[in-house]
């Protein structure tokens, strides 16, 4: 009986957020934009739902301008003629140069970042953005905390708007905490894969996507299935492409890579994108916007949110300046279907 009624409110709360928001909405029909998507669900491939298959009613897309985002990782090639890197720092003890040696981290920026085409259209989800090596990573692909905490203090120090961070680690490092909370504080969005161990019963989750102050990022197929690699537990925010995604690698070459490693850039794009549809919104403003607009997909523990939804992020990036009071209740909305799916 409690149950009943518990869902009749949650019935009442969506029916009457529908409702008013629906009022709202012929008055600011004319202020806002709305975004539509030319995929579908089946049709789900990192290629084929970038920016400039996004269309607005007024033709304007969004690829991350003026955008600062750090790359915290092996470095970046920046002799690869599809990316631009505007500076950048190494923090490893052999090598100033912020140059990749490894690939991992050149990969990972042509995710978010390269202005590259493949098979007619761009690899980068937000390929305007203003690019940052921070090579806090070595050759093999191991770091210190020292290094990772410098890599983080420089992004702080440089006004970094996005750090992606695909790195993970079984050791909770409270010096890496403490600078990822500060950087959290100073403005930062701080994206970083949850690991790649698969499933299990309890958090496999690695640090630093453990920390709340991050936005933490699985892996699904093209099936919008979970990664049988992508790891699982209460942590995990929202999943995104990490399979077979084509990008930039060592000496010009370009290749396909899996992991989510791969996953956590594509929110990095995506969040790049948002930001420059808005450049009023915080760090939490777009973890917000990012999680309540996802696509539900099954167990939170295996989907967090669920699947990253652009057409539906934007709007609400974009509605936010037009009309904060219709932003508030999608908002709102949006709080209690996920709170009706997933009870918190």
């Amino acid at each position: 009986m409690n149950k009943l009624v518990s869902l009749l409110f949650v019935f009442l709360t969506i029916a009457s957020s529908v409702f008013f928001t629906f009022l709202e909405n012929q008055k600011v029909q004319a202020e806002e934009v709305n975004y539509i998507a030319k995929y579908s669900r089946n049709q789900f491939n990192i290629l084929d739902i970038l920016s400039e298959n996004l269309l607005l009613s007024n033709d304007k897309i969004y690829k991350g301008n003026s955008v600062k985002v750090g790359i915290l990782d092996t470095g970046i090639d920046y002799k690869n003629k599809g990316i631009h890197v505007e500076n950048g720092i190494s923090t490893v003890d052999y090598t100033d140069n912020y140059i990749d040696d490894n690939g991992h981290g050149t990969h990972v920026a042509g995710i978010v970042a390269s202005f590259a085409k493949y098979k007619g259209k761009v690899i980068g989800i937000a390929p305007d953005v203003q690019l940052f090596s921070i090579k806090s990573m070595d050759s093999k692909g191991n770091s210190k905390k020292e290094n990772i905490v410098a890599g983080v203090q420089w992004a702080i120090d440089h006004d970094i708007d996005i750090l992606n961070m695909s790195i993970g680690s079984k050791v909770n490092s409270k010096s890496i905490k403490e600078v990822i909370n500060k950087a959290h504080k100073s403005g930062i969005l701080i994206v970083t894969p949850v690991g790649n161990s698969g499933y299990s019963k309890a958090s496999n989750v690695t640090y630093p996507a453990k920390y709340s102050t991050t936005l933490s990022v699985g892996s699904v197929s093209d099936k919008l299935i979970r990664s049988y690699f992508s790891s699982t537990g209460s942590e995990l925010d929202i999943v995104a492409p990490g399979e077979e995604i084509y990008g930039p690698g060592l000496n010009g070459t370009y290749t396909y890579d899996s992991g989510t490693s791969m996953a956590s850039p594509y929110i990095t794009g995506v969040a790049a994108m948002l930001l420059s549809a808005n450049r009023d919104l915080t760090n939490d403003d777009l973890k917000k916007i990012i999680l309540l607009s996802a696509d539900y997909l099954g167990d939170k523990n295996e989907y967090g949110y669920g699947v990253v939804d652009i057409p539906k992020a934007l709007n609400l990036a974009l509605l936010k300046n037009k009309n904060i009071k219709l932003y508030n209740q999608r908002i709102k909305m949006y709080e209690v279907s996920h709170l009706s799916l997933y009870g918190r």
